[in-house]
């Protein structure tokens, strides 16, 4: 039977979610915890976070011959599974479900906040802008990335993409008191294209770009018009879609 699961997971302590050998990464807790139930199943989700990067929902698939039901899977791997990531929600996959190859689309946000000190208790979560910031200017240039466009100038090497053609169906900025909440959904993203993005509007809100220059560098395709890869403690994974059935 195979079950899709929606795990939450702090990035804080992790390597990432890949299992990498000798380093302690979400998918290898996912697939410890589970051994208790299904000794040798393998853990798929939607996609990969890097080394830092939170999730308030990251959906993934197993198979297992248990026979439990999801309310039963889910509490037996809880019980497995450290404070630090938990199954949010359980359920029977529906025929053909693969959690990154089923996926249509997936949302993340970043999150910056405004002062003129960096703060101890936030530094794991989010990602000082400075003491102000052109809130108006950030969300013009955000605007320009909603379309399908290639974004090979917001994405890092060691790529392994066949097209750096993506669509951005939502590209927008709200706030939150001294909080700016940059959120972006997509059909997919290239490797640390969020936080390309989330660095360059870091640059406009601080009036050291316009907001022009995201259109420019689409146009040009040319990485080093966006330098900047902003911190990975500010990016939560918020979720993936799926069609429905």
């Amino acid at each position: 039977m195979r079950y899709k699961i929606v795990l939450e997971y702090d990035g804080s302590a992790f390597h990432g979610w890949q299992r990498q050998k000798g380093c302690r990464t979400v998918q290898g807790e996912t697939e410890a915890a589970l051994a208790h139930i299904t000794p040798g199943a393998a853990v798929t989700a939607s996609g990969r976070t890097d080394e830092g990067v939170h999730a308030l929902a990251q959906p993934a698939h197993f198979d297992s011959d248990s026979g439990l039901d999801p309310e039963t899977m889910m509490r037996a791997l809880n019980h497995w599974l450290p404070e630090d990531v938990k199954v949010k929600s359980c359920s029977y996959a529906p025929a053909g479900f693969d959690a990154r190859k089923s996926a249509k689309r997936k949302t993340y946000e970043y999150v910056m906040y405004v002062s003129p000190v960096e703060s101890p208790l936030r530094r794991t979560r989010e990602c000082r802008i400075g003491e102000s910031a052109d809130v108006a200017a950030m969300r013009a240039g955000a605007a320009a990335l909603v379309g399908t466009h290639d974004f090979s100038a917001f994405m890092s090497s060691g790529s392994s993409a066949k097209t750096f053609v993506r669509t951005v169906y939502e590209s927008d900025i709200r706030t939150e008191g001294d909080r700016i909440i940059y959120r972006v959904t997509g059909n997919g993203f290239l490797y640390n294209m969020v936080r390309i993005i989330a660095g360059a509007l870091m640059r406009i809100g601080r009036g050291e770009k316009s907001p022009a220059s995201v259109a420019a560098a689409l146009a040009s395709g040319d990485r080093r018009e966006m330098p900047d890869i902003a911190p990975p403690q500010a990016l939560y994974l918020v979720g993936a879609e799926y069609e429905e059935g």
